[in-house]
């Protein structure tokens, strides 16, 4: 349940400012492809837009949640424990 609030609540954050800024700077209406127009209404091209940058929000999240793991975490290695030392085996000591 944390990684999902982990991944998805910034995500969202990133997709609603990314919508409302973009939608500050075009007006869907206009949005056209090859003359025809990208969508029947502006609703769904707020929808759409903000599900798609939602999407790209979580991988990128995604992506620095893996990144911030351990190299241990990921590749399974686990050092052997460390064994003390007598004074007699320590090579420094001599």
């Amino acid at each position: 349940m944390k990684k999902g609030i982990l991944l998805f609540w910034p995500s969202f954050i990133i997709a609603a400012l990314a919508t409302s800024v973009f939608f500050s700077i075009f007006d869907p209406a206009e949005l056209k492809l090859h003359g025809n127009a990208l969508f029947a209404d502006k609703l769904s091209a707020y929808s759409v837009f903000f599900l798609i940058s939602w999407a790209f929000g979580a991988l990128n999240t995604a992506i620095v949640l893996v990144l911030e793991k351990p190299s241990r975490d990921i590749n399974g290695f686990t050092p052997p424990p460390l064994q003390p030392m007598d004074d007699t085996e320590d090579p420094l000591r001599n």
